[in-house]
């Protein structure tokens, strides 16, 4: 365990002399106990064993964060994490390269890390802590021991995915994943601000597209309800109540019937529910939000069938290799291809837009007089 300031400059002093890309990392927080989580521990491991720091007793994580900023770690299911080191530092690793986007190439139908440890050593991980409270302290022996187990495999096994990447000739697709994977998410990071659209406002819920203007407006109040509640309490938000719960209730709303908070809510916390439904009430109806915008995508027969077409081809492409259809290009991707070839292609990655466009089926011209 690293807890000091003089333990981890001398932890950065071996970490750097290291070889590029034979270490691995993994992170820990306490997203699902606290309303803002915080990264609370960080397992390295690299050739000589694994290491583990822990950033909520260190004062300063200065040699951390230049190590990370001058690095090529290998991560699994890296997405979130480069979220939590953006959040936490403001900076990712000079290359994150992530063994889940490896195996995914690879055609593993089960890319846990969990799952792909058994696989390659027989072992099983015990999952016994995955929803542990990490930003407790002091940590238990046995939450430590879980914690290495999440890097003590993974150099081992990195080499074994690169090794079987580069047989299939897939290595390369491998890099430009990884490093969209990147792009994308310091994109997520620096448009999370005040400038996100209120078409794009976090308060629209995945389900809220059949709620209308007065639905939109109730299902706004309540989520802001729910997130007032979440921070004073510091705790996440689906502990004050669930996505699916809001939805009912602003279905309910929209349909100008009440609503009922569950009988174990606090009843402080149900008066201040009860009260943001009656400022909702009290709204203008040009206050409610708007509608969203569709873009236009008509389902006409044409356009079907051309998604289709485009569906076969990188099915057929898909058994070919072996792998999982949705990472050559997902169904929203073709649709977009579909109603604008150019534009729809040129957002794929290099190897996504190579596989589907051999032999890629031709868009029928019509003429009109």
């Amino acid at each position: 365990m690293i807890t000091t300031y003089q333990q981890l400059a001398e932890w950065h002093t071996r970490a750097s002399a290291q070889p590029e890309g034979r270490v691995v990392m993994d992170l820990e927080a306490d997203s699902l106990h606290r309303y803002r989580e915080r990264l609370c521990l960080i397992q390295y491991a690299d050739a000589h064993g694994v290491e583990i720091i822990d950033p909520l007793v260190i004062d300063d994580m200065g040699p951390f964060v230049q190590w990370l900023q001058g690095t090529q770690v290998w991560m699994h299911g890296a997405d979130y994490d480069m979220q939590l080191l953006q959040r936490a530092y403001r900076t990712l690793p000079a290359m994150v390269l992530d063994t889940q986007v490896a195996a995914r190439l690879l055609g593993f139908r089960q890319f846990g890390l969990a799952a792909l440890v058994e696989h390659f050593y027989g072992i099983k991980l015990s999952k016994k802590n995955q929803k542990a409270d990490w930003g407790k302290r002091p940590i238990r022996e046995d939450m430590i021991d879980y914690a290495q187990g999440d890097v003590v495999y993974m150099l081992d096994m990195a080499d074994r995915l690169v090794k079987m990447l580069r047989k299939k000739k897939r290595y390369e697709w491998f890099i430009e994943s990884c490093q969209v994977n990147m792009t994308r998410a310091r994109i997520r990071f620096t448009g999370g601000g005040d400038d996100v659209s209120e078409a794009d406002a976090p308060w629209r819920l995945k389900g809220c597209g059949k709620l209308n203007r007065r639905g939109l407006a109730a299902l706004r109040s309540l989520y802001e309800w729910r997130s007032q509640e979440a921070m004073e309490w510091d705790r996440p938000a689906f502990m004050v109540c669930s996505n699916a719960q809001l939805l009912q209730w602003s279905a309910q709303l929209q349909e100008f019937r009440t609503i009922k908070a569950p009988p174990k809510m606090f009843s402080d916390r149900t008066h201040r529910l009860y009260k943001a439904v009656d400022h909702f009430q009290l709204l203008d109806e040009e206050e409610y939000p708007a509608l969203p915008v569709r873009k236009g995508k008509r389902k006409v027969e044409s356009i079907a069938n051309l998604v289709n077409a485009w569906s076969a081809r990188r099915d057929a492409q898909a058994a070919k290799l072996g792998v999982d259809p949705s990472i050559i290009a997902s169904r929203s991707q073709l649709e977009d291809i579909a109603h604008d070839e150019e534009a729809g292609l040129s957002r794929l990655m290099d190897w996504q837009r190579s596989l589907l466009t051999a032999a890629a089926p031709r868009r029928r011209k019509w003429w009109f007089l």
